[in-house]
């Protein structure tokens, strides 16, 4: 689920005005309003930046091309936002480089699908609704390659991803790749979930990006900012119902809320971020869902320019957070 859970918008005339008055020069970082960035959140609000030496300013931007012109013109040191969203705005022309995977999506985005359609196959010539450059675009594109299909074998409608689950469930769509609610709904109109993220792990995941020039000019501070995301992890497992509501409130949402939007995600622990992001000896998994999802959007129409997955990804920093 990717809606707008709060309606706070970002002035960027503020941003500037504080960055430049700012004298201990945070580190800017834009986000939507998902619980997904929670312990990012958790950080921010136990202290743990500043315990490790990192003033962090995070920052609400629910726009993505505007906070893409952020990063673009350097009025925001970094993003957090999906792989794919990295692909679909091309990181490697903004500048900037993954250092660190927050969350997994597991069964909050997904494809529904009216009953007589069984498989994925089914969907050929079928009428199914999507949002180009969505996440659930994206994974609807890999569900598609995973069948030997692509777009041409559908008959593709192009709305936003709440609109076409609704179309879907108000029976205009034979299928739609969408996200909860919608997914909740299909049985409502008599269809089911056809596939969901739940079925590909490490598929649609957030990670944090800085620009480059910040990486290199301040990597003590990229590092500590690693160092706190992990503290608030270790945290939120030892104590989840404080730390639940602490997100919840940093959001803004309810805590019953808060609580199932996160049942179809994964916080990303130390372990997982080394399998995703990867070491100076192996590439993570980031650089396959990369790769792949260069050729899909190149194939779309959607990316012009080719650039090469493993530019847009730098392990340095989670090596030194984690004393590597």
């Amino acid at each position: 689920m990717r809606t707008l859970i709060a309606s706070t918008m970002l002035v960027f005339s503020c941003l500037t005005a504080s960055m430049a008055s700012a004298e201990t020069k945070p580190l800017n970082v834009g986000m939507t309003t998902w619980v997904g960035y929670g312990l990012l959140h958790l950080a921010d609000q136990k202290g743990f930046f500043k315990e490790n030496g990192v003033d962090v300013s995070l920052l609400t931007v629910q726009d993505k091309p505007s906070t893409a012109a952020a990063i673009a013109t350097g009025r925001l040191d970094g993003w957090a936002t999906t792989v794919d969203t990295f692909i679909f705005y091309n990181a490697d022309k903004l500048g900037i480089k993954q250092v660190l995977a927050v969350d997994f999506s597991k069964g909050g985005e997904g494809i529904v699908a009216a009953g007589d359609v069984k498989t994925i196959a089914d969907l050929k010539g079928r009428k199914l609704g999507a949002e180009e450059g969505s996440s659930t675009y994206f994974f609807m594109l890999n569900m598609l390659a995973d069948n030997g299909m692509t777009t041409k074998d559908v008959n593709l409608q192009s709305m936003r991803a709440g609109d076409a689950g609704a179309a879907f469930a108000a029976g205009r769509l034979d299928a739609a790749a969408t996200w909860d609610p919608w997914l909740s709904k299909a049985k409502e109109r008599g269809g089911h979930i056809l596939a969901s993220t739940a079925d590909k792990p490490g598929l649609i995941v957030d990670t944090v990006a800085f620009r480059s020039d910040v990486i290199k000019e301040r990597p003590d501070d990229i590092k500590n900012f690693i160092k706190a995301y992990f503290e608030a992890y270790d945290y939120w497992k030892s104590s989840p119902d404080e730390a639940n509501a602490v997100m919840a409130k940093a959001l803004g949402i309810g805590a019953d809320e808060f609580n199932a939007s996160l049942a179809g995600l994964e916080f990303v622990s130390r372990e997982k971020n080394r399998d995703y992001i990867g070491s100076a000896a192996k590439a993570g998994q980031v650089v396959d869902v990369t790769e792949r999802g260069i050729a899909f959007y190149k194939q779309a129409g959607l990316l012009k320019d080719d650039f090469a997955a493993s530019g847009v990804v730098d392990v340095g920093p989670l090596d030194a957070a984690l004393g590597q």
